[in-house]
């Protein structure tokens, strides 16, 4: 009679667990680095998005204190100036052109509800998240500020 020899202290069943073991950890480590990436990447879609509206209330706001016209509020928006610099189509602040901000008053002018909105839209927003990575356009970003104090500095 063959006498079968075993590791003393590991059973056959604790064996097959080493494995198992492992394959779980994988799994749980790629659900949980995913989380992770989608986590970072909403958070840094957001932030992007929360730029460029603080960007369009700073523009909306120099508008109405400056009196300028669309032309001026695209570039202030885009390049931080009221020109636009020499070539066509050169990407301003985080990639926005001029193109994609619409300005226009709101109400009657001399009257209390008298406003000027500007309106961003068509930002392209990159992702990174596993099966979703690609290319998608933010929602329209729109900034309102009262005209009031309309040429207030001129």
């Amino acid at each position: 009679m063959t006498q079968f020899q075993q590791t003393p202290g590991i059973s056959r069943k604790q064996r097959g667990q080493k494995g198992s073991n492992l394959v779980e950890a994988a799994l749980v480590l790629v659900t949980l680095i995913t989380m992770i990436v989608f986590i970072v990447d909403m958070g840094r879609m957001l932030l992007v998005q929360q730029f460029i509206a603080e960007r369009a209330r700073v523009a909306v706001r120099a508008a109405v204190v400056n009196n300028w016209d669309s032309t001026a509020v695209s570039n202030f928006l885009c390049y931080n100036n009221t020109s636009a610099p020499s070539g066509t189509a050169v990407p301003g602040y985080m990639g926005l052109l001029p193109s994609q901000v619409a300005y226009q008053a709101l109400g009657t002018a001399g009257s209390p509800d008298y406003r000027l909105q500007v309106v961003v839209s068509g930002v392209p927003m990159l992702n990174f998240i596993p099966h979703m990575g690609g290319s998608y356009t933010a929602p329209p970003i729109t900034a309102t500020f009262a005209a009031q104090s309309l040429g207030a500095t001129n």
